[in-house]
Order: structure tokens, then C-alpha cells, then sequence
């Protein structure tokens, strides 16, 4: 970025670039803020488009001889102002008439997705939320080297930080906080449509995880007891991405004895479908956690951004410590079926993305090796 002009004593709003458009006007102390985390919120990915998005956004020129930093600040508020020029270019994008792959797209989809809905499948990795909030410019006030992790810093308990720390970034609303694992059934079309953000599991793994994880959602409240055994835990725990698509619950309120992937009564063929239709047409990113580095790759691919070591770190392990497949063989044949559905929805959709986004092992190199280099 280009050196700043002005000092303390004569802040950049002096001259005819101060900001304001016809509809409203920014006040000095909302520019002078802007201004002085623009070097967080102008992510490196974001370089490659400075000249596309050059334009001020003041009703008048802004010459030459203010510097890069504040013109291009001044066109990125621009441009974050108006959610409809981002999706007409997110349409220019997959229609072919700019280069999908392009910096240009990568800026647009990230803003018409704001504020991003992560939608935290238990035992689905937690790791996602690191990768989501280093994505370019969405956490400007987050401390340097923020992550979460499994104890400080869990996706739950840094919930009221990450809303103060990425403003317009996420959505919480009708819900307990960033990174809970809360039901979409009563705020997917004013909060989740457009803008969910999913990772996905083999269902039998995740349950096999959960249980391990102090097994995870199951309803003690309801049964005033643990689970007898693994089977018994699966055939409550079941359906839990199913139900979290499509049934209302908000984490944290246990005023109904449980949770919503710990809600008794098994998901309906007519859930699975719904949740299938939302899954494909409600999110902008699909990740599957067995093909956590391709994921992460295509993360980045459509978004924009770095890829961080953090990306790719387990953030939570079961209590016995595994990063390999467990062995199903202990659930005795029984089998996920609503989750099994689902799961083969997203994997079809994540397949048609890698390709959609040239996301290969071979193409990803370069994405993993700067992963490497950030350690």
C-alpha cells in the first residue's frame, strides 16, 4: 500500500475526499476508525482486484495524488455498501463474463455471503471457524494471532468476541452464538439462506467422535441418565446434521431436556429432503471433513485469502485421542440413514465445486505450501 498522507494534526478527511454519497454521511470518527484498521481489514488476496475497484466513492474525483491505501479503502466501503452490485457481479462470475477464478469474484462472492451463517455440526470441525474468521478483512478487530482452540478460546465460548471483533461479518441471530449448534428451522430464510458456511461428516464417524466427546448431545435432561452403550447413543444422536438444517432449537436452551442433534424423535424422510433442497441452494460452501485439505482449498478458491497452518490444525480430538477412521463395526451394523442421506447430498455438491473451481491436489500445492511456510 502507498504511504499515508497527512499526521495526527490533519487527518485524511481534510479535502475533497472526505467520504459521503448522497443517501448518508460518514462521520469523521466512523472514517478515522476505517482508516486506521484499513491494513487490517485490505487482506493481501484482495491485491489483485485494487485496480478493478479503484473508483471513490465520494461524488467527486479522487485524484492521483491521494494515496492507494485511502483510494482503495474508499471503493472497498463502496462496494460493501451496495450487496446488490456484489451479487450481479457474483452472477457475471458464474455466467463466465468475468474469470471465475479471478480476484474480482473471489472479492464479491466473500461480500454478497456477509454476513456468513457457520453452521457447526457437532464433532464436524470446529478448526473451520479458524479458517472463517482469517478470511480477508471479515475480523478486523480480532487480537493478532487469534485462533480458536479447545480451551480459551472454543468456538462457543468466544461467541459475544467474534460479533464485537467482526462486525457484519456472521450471523447469530436466533441463536445462542458463532459456532453453536443451533436449528435453522426458525431463522434459515432471514438468517441462513445465501450465506451458510457447512463441513460435513461421515455420519457413522461423527457419531462414533461424539460419543467418545463425553457423548456429546445426548439428552441426560431427558433420560436422567448416560447412554447405555455406543448403539444406544447412535440411535438418539442420529440425524443430528438433518435436524440441525431443519428443526428449531437454540444451543444452550435446555429448557426442553435437550439439544436439537439430541432431540428424540428420529429425522423424517421429509426433513432429510428438506434439508437436502436447503443444503444445495442455501449454501455457499459445502466442505467434507475427510477431504479436510481439498475443503479448505476450495475455501479458499472462492473466497479469497491465505491459507494459515490454522486452517488445517485440529482444534478438538475425542478422548481417545484418534485422527483415523474409527471402526464402525462397533455400531454393529446400524447405520445413519437420514445423515447418510445428506451427506451424499453434500459430497455430490462438493464435487461439482472442485471442479467448478479447478480444486485438485495438483492445483492446491500452492495453497499447502503456504500453510507450510505460516507454522
Amino acid at each position: 500500500l502507498g504511504p499515508r498522507r497527512g499526521s495526527a494534526t490533519e487527518p485524511f478527511h481534510k479535502g475533497r475526499c472526505f467520504v459521503e454519497s448522497s443517501a448518508s454521511s460518514m462521520s469523521f470518527v466512523s472514517l478515522s476508525l476505517f482508516l486506521s484498521l484499513s491494513s487490517m481489514v485490505l487482506d493481501r488476496a484482495l491485491a489483485g482486484a485494487r485496480q478493478d475497484l479503484r473508483p471513490c466513492i465520494a461524488s467527486v474525483d479522487c485524484s492521483s495524488e491521494w494515496s492507494d491505501e485511502v483510494a482503495y479503502l474508499q471503493s472497498h466501503i463502496q462496494l460493501r455498501s451496495k450487496s446488490s452490485s456484489f451479487a450481479e457481479l457474483v452472477d457475471a462470475c458464474q455466467l463466465g463474463e468475468v474469470p471465475l477464478a479471478s480476484a474480482r469474484c473471489q472479492v464479491a462472492r466473500l461480500q454478497a455471503s456477509r454476513p456468513m451463517a457457520w453452521i457447526h455440526v457437532p464433532k464436524s470441525g470446529t478448526t473451520l471457524g479458524n479458517a472463517l474468521l482469517h478470511l480477508p478483512g471479515m475480523c478486523p478487530l480480532l487480537p493478532p494471532g487469534f485462533v480458536l482452540d479447545a480451551s480459551r478460546h472454543g468456538a462457543c465460548v468466544v461467541g459475544g468476541q467474534i460479533d464485537q471483533s467482526c462486525p457484519g461479518s456472521f450471523s447469530s441471530g436466533g441463536r445462542y452464538n458463532f459456532g453453536d449448534h443451533s436449528g435453522l428451522g426458525g431463522i434459515y430464510k432471514s438468517s441462513v439462506e445465501g450465506h451458510g458456511v457447512v463441513m460435513l461428516r461421515q455420519p457413522e464417524q461423527r457419531i462414533i467422535s461424539g460419543y467418545f466427546y463425553d457423548q456429546h448431545d445426548w439428552p441426560k435432561e431427558h433420560f436422567h441418565r448416560p447412554a447405555k452403550d455406543l448403539l444406544e447413543y447412535a440411535q438418539v444422536c442420529s440425524g443430528c446434521a438433518v435436524k440441525i438444517l431443519t428443526r428449531k432449537a437454540i444451543d444452550g436452551d435446555l429448557s426442553t431436556g435437550y439439544t436439537v442433534c439430541g432431540n428424540p424423535p428420529p429425522a423424517t424422510t421429509v426433513e432429510v429432503t428438506l434439508a437436502k433442497q436447503r443444503l444445495r441452494s442455501g449454501f455457499v460452501f459445502v466442505g467434507i471433513t475427510d477431504e479436510w485439505d481439498l475443503s479448505i482449498c476450495l475455501l479458499h478458491a472462492i473466497f479469497g485469502g491465505s491459507c494459515l497452518a490454522t486452517d488445517f490444525e485440529v482444534v478438538r480430538l475425542g478422548s481417545n485421542r484418534s485422527e483415523n477412521l474409527y471402526d464402525t463395526s462397533e455400531l454393529m451394523g446400524y447405520k445413519d440413514l437420514a445423515d447418510g442421506a445428506l451427506f451424499e447430498e453434500a459430497s455430490a455438491v462438493f464435487s461439482e465445486n472442485l471442479q467448478r473451481y479447478n480444486v485438485s491436489y495438483e492445483s492446491c500445492k500452492s495453497c499447502f505450501q503456504q500453510a507450510s511456510s505460516f507454522k
